[in-house]
């Protein structure tokens, strides 16, 4: 909540169709339901959250799913996958010294890295 506002913009509208809106999302199809009384709040169908059923029952956790349509996301996905691997450079060189300290490359290379449980974290300090 901002101000009194849901930063998520609930509650949604009703709608009687599936609408795709300017950036890719699409504005799901909300039937206008009876409210319904928890607590102090009245609830209805504005309130509901795009989820699937599957999913919710074969991990068995709060997984809410949003179909996103635009340009944007297919980018950041392309850049995530192809990101490659996380790396540091260091410097080594000695105190009150300009120059680096000459050492071996590869082996600080090999020395250097690591590679975490799933293989895909590899940092190399060069």
């Amino acid at each position: 909540m901002r101000d009194g506002q849901c930063c998520k913009s609930f509650p949604k509208q009703f709608k009687d169709d599936t609408e795709e809106n300017v950036n890719g999302y699409p504005i799901y199809r909300r039937r206008a339901t009876e409210p319904v009384q928890v607590g102090k709040y009245s609830i209805d169908n504005r309130w509901v959250v795009p989820y699937n059923p599957w999913l919710l029952k074969k991990f068995n956790a709060h997984i809410n799913v949003e179909v996103c349509a635009s340009v944007k996301s297919v980018k950041y996905l392309y850049k995530y996958v192809y990101k490659g691997h996380d790396a540091a450079s260091v410097k080594i060189q000695k105190e009150g010294a300009e120059g680096a300290l000459d050492h071996e490359e590869i082996l600080s290379f090999v020395e250097g890295r690591y590679v975490s449980a799933p293989g895909s974290h590899v940092m190399r300090l060069n």
